[in-house]
C-alpha cells in the first residue's frame, strides 16, 4: 500500500498536484490511499509500504508551518518520493533552510542517471551516468546546493540561477531511501513515479 501524503491547503489544488499522482497508481495498479497531511496518523505510516509527498502550488506554503508533523522522516525506514514541496519539507526537516528561486514550465537538466532507476531505460546507452531531459518545474522556492544539505542528501541533479546559486533538482538521502524532486514527474517524467515503486 503506497501513502500518498497530501500537502495542498486548498481541497481545489488537488486536482492539480494529487490527482495525476493517483491517476498514475491506478494505472499501474498499485493500491494506495491518499490523506491529507493533517488526518495521516502513525496508523498510516504503519500499515503503509512507501509514502509519496505531494507538491502544491506556488504560493501554499501552509505545510511548513507543521513541521513537526513529519519529524518521523528522521528516521523512517520505508521508501518516500517527496515531489516539489514535499521535497523542500523533506530538507527543511533534515535542517536545510528554503531560498527564493522561481522556475515555471519545462526546463531542460542533467541527471545522474542513478536515480531512482533511470540506468533502466534506453537512454543510458553504455552506462552513461550523464541523462538530459525536460522536467516541468513550478516553485517560488529551492534548497541551496551547501554543506547542510550534503551532510544528509546525495545530489543527482542541480540547476543554476542568473546570479549563479547552484539548487537541487533531484536528491536521495544518504541512508534511507528518500527521494526528492523540486520538479513535478506526475506531470513530465511519469517513469520516475513507476520506477520509486520499485527501489
Amino acid at each position: 500500500m503506497i501513502l500518498i501524503i497530501n500537502i495542498c491547503k486548498q481541497e481545489l489544488h488537488r486536482l492539480e498536484f494529487v490527482k495525476p499522482i493517483e491517476d498514475i497508481l491506478s494505472r499501474s495498479e498499485t493500491p494506495f490511499t491518499t490523506k491529507h497531511f493533517s488526518k495521516f496518523d502513525k496508523k498510516d505510516l504503519d500499515s503503509c509500504h512507501r509514502i509519496i509527498i505531494t507538491g502544491t502550488s506556488l504560493k501554499d506554503f501552509d505545510y511548513a508551518k507543521h513541521l513537526s508533523k513529519f519529524n518521523f522522516l528522521k528516521s523512517f525506514d520505508k521508501p518516500v518520493l517527496a515531489i516539489c514541496g514535499g521535497m523542500q519539507l523533506l530538507c527543511m526537516i533534515h535542517g536545510c533552510k528554503l531560498e527564493k528561486f522561481r522556475e515555471i514550465g519545462l526546463k531542460p537538466i542533467k541527471f545522474n542517471a542513478e536515480f531512482l532507476g533511470v540506468t533502466q531505460s534506453r537512454e543510458s546507452e553504455n552506462n552513461n551516468l550523464d541523462i538530459s531531459r525536460d522536467v516541468y518545474c513550478l516553485h517560488n522556492m529551492a534548497v541551496k546546493n551547501d554543506a547542510i544539505l550534503k551532510k544528509n542528501f546525495n545530489i543527482y541533479s542541480t540547476t543554476t540561477s542568473s546570479d549563479g546559486k547552484q539548487f537541487v533538482q533531484a536528491i536521495k538521502h544518504k541512508h534511507f531511501k528518500h527521494y526528492g524532486t523540486l520538479f513535478h514527474p506526475e506531470v513530465r517524467n511519469k517513469d520516475l513515479i513507476v520506477n520509486f515503486l520499485y527501489v
